[in-house]
């Protein structure tokens, strides 16, 4: 079986927990993925591939292939390989074709705003390395936590525009006495460190917005571009986060707007006991290994 997994982080540690379980079950699995994640891929126990993944599925000749469809390199080596495919459907955009044989959809259905017909429903769980420290916390806190994370670190104007809207967001959490917990990377170990929170601050990634969505975590959306604002819209849509409108992004929203939205998300009203529902009913979609034998009957 051969995975080939896009640009996206997210998408790619979803995928290992498939491909750890199909390799478990007795599989030769082989995956295909940007350098930058080859090592969270050996690091799981699974052999990442150095060649491109059209190149790779000509000489390995796989049975079957997992793959990312909004990474056209994974979409072309899954259509030219003649066996059944898979494929995981993304948060916020329209996939890629050609259509896969089945279709795998790890976003709980209250996020979804058009369900695949035919999908296979997947819990939205992802790998995390295996003894990744947890960013150190301002000690022991009754205080409500707040979690920032996704700042961005480019030097082009429209990030530097961004990174100060995080800053303002940083000031008012502190202003309001919350903790407040500023987390830079793209892998962390979520599962230990948002059962602590209670608003998510993000910029639309779907990796977050699953993770916070597992923990029953409400979110605040500082969006960078119309997929990540359409992820923002369902949530609000949802009734588990806030999501920044045009005419704040464009400007310099206030300080009192900010604490406002922030208040609303910590003290609830609504939106906290929604996003705890909506973790529960995660909690019950089937895991990754449920999938297997299904995916074992493609080949037959």
């Amino acid at each position: 079986m051969l995975f080939s997994g896009g640009l996206g982080m997210p998408a790619v540690l979803r995928m290992v927990l498939l491909a750890r379980a199909l390799h478990a079950a007795g599989n030769e699995v082989r995956f295909c993925c940007p350098a930058r994640a080859r090592h969270r891929v050996a690091r799981a126990g699974l052999v990442p591939v150095l060649a491109g993944p059209q190149q790779f599925s000509r000489a390995w000749r796989p049975d079957l292939v997992v793959h990312d469809p909004l990474c056209p390199d994974s979409t072309a080596t899954a259509a030219m390989s003649g066996v059944p495919t898979i494929g995981y459907l993304p948060y916020a955009r329209p996939p890629l074709s050609p259509r896969p044989t089945v279709w795998i959809d790890p976003c709980p259905p209250e996020l979804r705003d058009r369900p695949e017909a035919g999908a296979w429903q997947v819990r939205c769980d992802a790998y995390e390395l295996p003894g990744r420290p947890v960013p150190r916390l301002t000690g022991l806190s009754l205080l409500p936590r707040v979690c920032i994370t996704g700042v961005p670190t480019g030097t082009r104007p429209e990030d530097r525009r961004r990174r100060r809207l995080f800053r303002r967001v940083a000031e008012g959490v502190e202003s309001l006495g919350l903790q407040l917990v500023v987390l830079t990377g793209d892998d962390h170990p979520w599962s230990r460190l948002l059962p602590g929170c209670v608003v998510v601050v993000h910029g639309g990634d779907e990796g977050i917005v699953y993770a916070a969505a597992r923990f029953g975590v409400s979110q605040l959306v500082l969006p960078a571009g119309e997929e990540e604002r359409r992820a923002g819209a369902r949530l609000e849509q949802a009734g588990i986060g806030r999501c920044l409108s045009d005419d704040e992004l464009a400007g310099d929203p206030s300080m009192l707007r900010l604490r406002f939205h922030i208040a609303e998300l910590v003290n609830g009203g609504r939106v906290l006991p929604t996003a705890a529902r909506l973790g529960r009913s995660i909690a019950r979609m089937p895991p990754p290994a449920d999938l297997v034998p299904g995916i074992e009957a493609l080949m037959r």
